[in-house]
């Protein structure tokens, strides 16, 4: 995953400043003003043009990456699709008590007098053996130099002393007890466990209302990690697509936030079922990336991560865990701009998928990617010479699974990264002009 991430950004700083080698395409920056509205525009005649299903099907690189479209086109029933303005917003903490209540009712969080940290002795000694054991272990490993072993090394110190200071405070530090849940808002960030009605070990518990010397909202973060199935939204293994989907949004209609969220994809995984929610105006939601998103920098607002509600079922346990990161809020329409034909979405499709491939030759041995689903959604931007000021425009989401064989690091033998996982977000394109948003 780390590998990645990477990946995607090498790709993000390659695309923004490098024409590709094959065909033209445009990588958007953020800049949401870029295509002024005809009055007499009516949204309904571009999605008028606007097929149920796309069927199509290419290759590029000899045949080696291939794309297969067999596609579903799903459109919001509006007559409008206004640009709006977001700003960040922290946490309520009536809605992090109301999930803890439903989660965990009777429980107990556990606070140290230490910044919020409240791991068990063993739970820290575990981890120093664990780290140990990865420095201990280096010589095994493959680095590409020694430059990049020297540092995996240091980072592997750093976190050992880091860990042994968090032992000694351990030691010496008090711990409260909170059971009212209401009151977590008289807190800042932490990190502890939460303790079910018998005093047992039932989940970990991250609060970070906002984050930072400045109280940086965009860093806001909720995540609730069960660890039996005493603590959970079933008492029994979920055992479906439609079980899943049905217990999470009770729980977003039963904390209150069912006008603000909607579902945008369900992922069946082998262990797993997750249902992510994300935000809608005027009755369209915004994109459903389900992991992590990369947002351009420079002259525009700071990168901001994707705003998501994720509801995460362990299948054969009953074990739920709820993740709940960087909430937004709506200050206004700014905008009403005219969308691009969606032929020439298509078309710029073709172009930013020959594109992102183009920049790993080296790496890529082949590809398979299949598309199943196009959904036209609200995708968040920052905006230009505007600090802290972020935009929602249209854009086209395509969605699918990939299955992608490349070159180990060291440069011999092979592996493959493949996620089967349906709804996985492969690439998402600017609805005004069909620059490049996001690339999977």
């Amino acid at each position: 995953m780390k590998r990645l991430l990477v990946v995607l950004l090498s790709l993000a700083l390659l695309l923004a400043c490098v024409p590709t080698p094959e065909e033209e395409f445009v990588v958007n920056k953020g800049d949401a003003a870029a295509v002024h509205v005809d009055p007499d525009y009516l949204l309904q005649d571009t999605l008028a043009d606007v097929p149920e299903q796309w069927t199509a099907e290419f290759s590029f690189r000899d045949g080696t990456v291939t794309v297969h479209i067999d596609a579903v086109v799903e459109t919001p029933d509006v007559d409008r699709f206004p640009l709006v303005e977001v700003v960040p917003a922290p946490i309520d903490p009536q809605i992090a008590a109301r999930l803890l209540y439903k989660l965990i009712p009777g429980g107990t969080i556990r606070i140290s007098d230490h910044g919020g940290q409240a791991y068990s002795l063993e739970d820290i000694d575990q981890w120093i053996e664990e780290v140990k054991n990865q420095i201990e272990h280096t010589s095994e490993m493959t680095f590409d130099s020694v430059e990049e072993r020297d540092a995996y090394i240091n980072t592997q110190n750093t976190e050992l002393e880091r860990l042994f200071d968090l032992r000694k405070t351990a030691e010496s530090g008090k711990v409260e007890m909170l059971k009212d849940y209401e009151l977590l808002g008289k807190y800042g960030a932490m990190e502890c466990r939460i303790l079910d009605a018998d005093g047992r070990e039932c989940a970990n518990f991250m609060w970070k209302p906002q984050s930072g010397e400045n109280n940086d909202k965009r860093e806001s973060v909720l995540h609730i990690d069960s660890l039996t199935p005493s603590c959970g939204l079933l008492d029994h293994g979920v055992q479906s697509r439609e079980e899943a989907r049905e217990a999470a949004d009770r729980l977003i209609k039963e904390i209150g936030l069912s006008d603000r969220y909607t579902c945008v994809s369900v992922m069946d995984g082998l262990h797993t079922i997750r249902c992510c929610y994300a935000p809608q105006y005027a009755g369209i939601p915004c994109s459903p990336l389900t992991e992590t998103t990369l947002d351009f920098g420079s002259a525009y607002s700071v990168p901001w991560p994707n705003e998501m509600l994720l509801v995460c079922f362990v299948k054969s346990e009953g074990r739920t865990s709820v993740s709940y990161v960087c909430p937004s809020e709506i200050t206004g329409e700014i905008g009403n701009e005219k969308l691009l034909p969606f032929s020439e979405i298509q078309s710029q499709f073709e172009k930013s998928m020959k594109a992102s491939y183009a920049w790993f030759e080296d790496e890529t041995i082949s590809a398979g990617i299949t598309v199943d689903r196009i959904t036209l959604v609200y995708y968040r931007v920052p905006m230009k010479d505007q600090p802290n000021r972020y935009s929602l425009i249209p854009a086209w989401t395509f969605l699918g699974t990939r299955t992608t064989e490349m070159k180990s690091d060291a440069g011999s033998g092979t592996y493959t990264d493949q996620n089967d996982l349906p709804n996985d977000v492969l690439m998402i394109l600017n609805g005004l002009d069909g620059s490049l948003l996001y690339a999977g």
